[in-house]
């Protein structure tokens, strides 16, 4: 309910070769319902892994070219090396900020103020046939 949301967790941003954003901060409990689940939520950041993309680039043009793939601990080191050369990094969320979130909903959970039930709906996966379509933006005119 974004009319009572506090403004802490609602925050315009903008990104130098992206654009205007808004940062939204979510809690999302995942109930550990068998071992399996547990299983799934206590990698480490050495465990996840995500492509680099050189967004000046692929993001207008929509041609996504995947530099490389590093995990979150080397993200969060404040460093990687991409094709031999290093790159300083930083993050688009704030950990603290998640921290605090994830500590709220604790509280809420544990006097109740939130309460755990069946999904509404699942998340649409792949074959839920979803489609985005990006907004093409016109060259500019020089």
């Amino acid at each position: 309910d974004l009319k009572q949301m506090k403004p802490r967790w609602l925050v315009g941003t903008s990104m130098l070769g992206y654009g205007c954003n808004i940062t939204v901060g979510v809690g999302i409990p995942i109930p550990i319902l068998s071992e399996e689940i547990l299983k799934y939520t206590t990698v480490t950041d050495a465990d996840i892994f995500a492509p680099v993309i050189d967004y000046s680039k692929s993001f207008p043009q929509m041609k996504p070219d995947i530099l490389g793939e590093v995990s979150y601990a080397q993200l969060k080191s404040g460093k990687i090396v991409i094709r031999g050369k290093e790159v300083p990094t930083a993050s688009l969320s704030s950990y603290s900020r998640a921290v605090e979130i994830a500590t709220i909903l604790k509280e809420w959970i544990l006097d109740r103020k939130f309460l755990l039930t069946e999904p509404v709906a699942p998340l649409p996966g792949v074959e839920s046939d979803v489609t985005f379509k990006p907004l093409k933006e016109r060259p500019l005119e020089e």
